[in-house]
C-alpha cells in the first residue's frame, strides 16, 4: 500500500511539472506576438491621426457649405450619422484615457504590462470601460440602421457588433469577453485603438458621401500640374427606396431644372490654378447664358467675358475671392458660394532657346543658332510667356578664369554679346546670371543662372 501510494504521488508530480512546462512553453510563445502587438499598436495610433486630418479638413468644408447642404436631404442624413460616430469615438477615446490613467496610477504602463491581464481586466470591468463601450456601439448600430439614408460599410462586422459571437472553433461568447476578457494588456489595448481607427474611418466616408452630394470630390491637385485626380470611392450608399422600379419616374421635372443648372456649373467650374494676370478660364464648354439663365457675382469685383461657350476672368490681385452664383430663370436665387484662392505666378524656366539644350553641355553651332533666351512657365498649357526678359549678364570662362562679360538687355543676343559667344572654343564655360524678368501679375522675377560647356 505505501508503495502504491508513493507511485500515485510520483506521478501527480510528473503530471504538474508536464503541465507546468507546457505553460512555460505557451507563455514564451505569447511574449513573442504580444511584443509585436505593440508595433500593432503604434501603427493603428498613426493611421488614425492621419485619418482625423482629413476628417478635420472635411470638416471645414461642410461648415463653408453648410447652406448648400441643408437643403440636401441625403446629406443631412449622412451628417447625422457623422456626428453620432463623433460621440462614439469620444468614447472610445475616454476609455483609452481612462486605462492610460489607472495605469498610472499603478506606476505602470502598456510596456509594462503588455503580457499581464489582471490590471487590464479589472480596469477593463469598471463602468468607465467596456461596459460603456459597449452601450454606446451597440446603440451606434442602431441609430445608422434606423437612418433613412445610410452607407454599406463594415463597421458593424469588423468591430462586430453582436451580443454572442461564434469563435473560429465554434465557441460562443460574450461579446466583452470575445475581445476584451481575460486577454493581456496588448491584445486589449489593441482592440481599443483598432476600433477607434475604424469609427473614425467610418466617420470621414459619411461625411465625404454629405459633400458628394453638393459635388465635391477627394483629389489630388498640384499647382504645377492642371491635371485634376479625383480618388474614387468603392462605397455604395444603399437604400430601399432607391431602387428604380418599373415605370418609376426619378424625380420630378421641377427637381431636374434646378439641378441641370447646378450640376453644370460644378463639371464647367475651374476653381484651382488661378494666377494673377491670367484670362482664367472659369467656367468651359457652358451652354447657359449669363444674365438670362444665371448670374455670376465675384468679390472683390473683377470682369468677366465670355468666348465662345467658355466664361473668362482676369484677376488683378492674388488672394481670396468669393464666387457667388445665382439661378436668373425665375426667381433670383442663389446657388451657392465657394472661395477661390487666387495665386502669383510661379516663377518660371529660363533657357538658351532650342529643343536639345536641356543638359549643360552645348556646341558652338547650337549656341549661336539659337540667338536668344526664352523663358517658360508650364501652367494651364499657356501657349505663351507671360512676361518679358528684361536683362542678363553674359560671362565667359577660360581655364578657370573669367576672360570677358557683359550685359545683354531683352531676350535677343546682342552684338557685344555675340562677340563673347563667336571668341568660345572647346571646354569655355558660358553663363547666363542675372536674369531678370517682368511678369504681367506685376512682378519681377530673377532666374537661377544657366551654365554651359562648350563641347566643340
Amino acid at each position: 500500500m505505501a508503495e502504491g501510494h508513493v507511485d500515485v504521488k510520483r506521478y501527480q508530480i510528473i503530471s504538474l511539472l508536464y503541465i507546468v512546462f507546457i505553460c512555460f512553453s505557451v507563455i514564451s510563445i505569447k511574449i513573442t506576438i504580444l511584443d509585436s502587438n505593440i508595433y500593432t499598436i503604434k501603427s493603428l495610433q498613426s493611421i488614425d491621426k492621419e485619418e482625423l486630418k482629413k476628417v478635420n479638413i472635411s470638416n471645414k468644408i461642410i461648415d463653408d457649405n453648410n447652406g448648400l447642404l441643408i437643403n440636401k436631404d441625403k446629406a443631412q442624413a449622412y451628417l447625422k450619422i457623422r456626428s453620432r460616430l463623433k460621440l462614439s469615438r469620444e468614447v472610445v477615446e475616454s476609455v483609452l484615457k481612462y486605462v492610460d490613467d489607472e495605469f498610472a496610477k499603478n506606476k505602470t504602463s502598456i510596456l509594462k504590462e503588455f503580457n499581464s491581464k489582471n490590471l487590464i481586466e479589472e480596469i477593463l470591468k469598471s463602468d468607465r470601460g467596456v461596459k460603456l463601450l459597449e452601450k454606446d456601439l451597440f446603440e451606434l448600430s442602431d441609430f445608422i440602421k434606423k437612418s433613412p439614408y445610410k452607407l454599406q460599410t463594415s463597421l458593424d462586422s469588423l468591430i462586430p457588433i453582436e451580443k454572442n459571437i461564434t469563435t473560429i472553433k465554434g465557441k460562443v461568447e460574450p461579446w466583452e469577453y470575445y475581445l476584451f476578457m481575460h486577454k493581456p494588456t496588448a491584445i486589449s489595448y489593441m482592440q481599443l485603438e483598432r476600433i477607434k481607427l475604424l469609427i473614425t474611418k467610418t466617420q470621414l466616408l459619411y461625411q465625404e458621401a454629405a459633400l458628394a452630394e453638393i459635388g465635391y470630390e477627394p483629389t489630388y491637385f498640384s499647382q504645377f500640374n492642371p491635371k485634376l485626380y479625383v480618388l474614387k470611392s468603392s462605397v455604395k450608399e444603399y437604400k430601399e427606396e432607391d431602387i428604380i422600379k418599373p415605370g418609376q419616374k426619378v424625380i420630378s421635372e421641377n427637381d431636374q431644372v434646378f439641378d441641370d443648372l447646378f450640376q453644370n456649373i460644378l463639371s464647367a467650374l475651374h476653381a484651382e490654378n488661378i494666377f494673377v494676370g491670367l484670362n482664367n478660364t472659369l467656367l468651359s464648354d457652358f451652354k447657359y447664358n449669363l444674365g438670362k439663365d444665371f448670374e455670376l457675382e465675384i468679390s472683390p469685383k473683377v470682369n468677366i467675358s465670355k468666348v465662345d461657350n467658355s466664361y473668362k476672368v482676369v484677376f488683378n490681385k492674388k488672394g481670396e475671392y468669393t464666387l457667388r452664383f445665382y439661378d436668373m430663370r425665375k426667381e433670383r436665387k442663389v446657388l451657392f458660394e465657394k472661395k477661390i484662392a487666387v495665386n502669383a505666378l510661379p516663377d518660371p524656366v529660363v533657357k538658351v532657346k532650342g529643343d536639345n539644350l536641356s543638359n549643360y553641355s552645348i556646341s558652338m553651332k547650337d549656341l549661336i543658332g539659337a540667338e536668344r533666351l526664352e523663358a517658360k512657365l508650364e501652367i494651364n498649357n499657356l501657349s505663351f510667356f507671360p512676361g518679358r526678359i528684361n536683362s542678363f549678364k553674359v560671362l565667359r570662362i577660360h581655364n578657370g578664369k573669367e576672360e570677358e562679360s557683359v550685359n545683354n538687355y531683352g531676350e535677343l543676343f546682342q552684338s557685344p554679346t555675340q562677340k563673347v559667344l563667336g571668341a568660345l572654343v572647346k571646354n569655355d564655360l558660358i553663363i547666363f546670371d542675372n536674369l531678370n524678368m517682368s511678369m504681367i501679375d506685376g512682378t519681377t522675377r530673377t532666374a537661377a543662372p544657366i551654365v554651359y560647356k562648350i563641347t566643340n
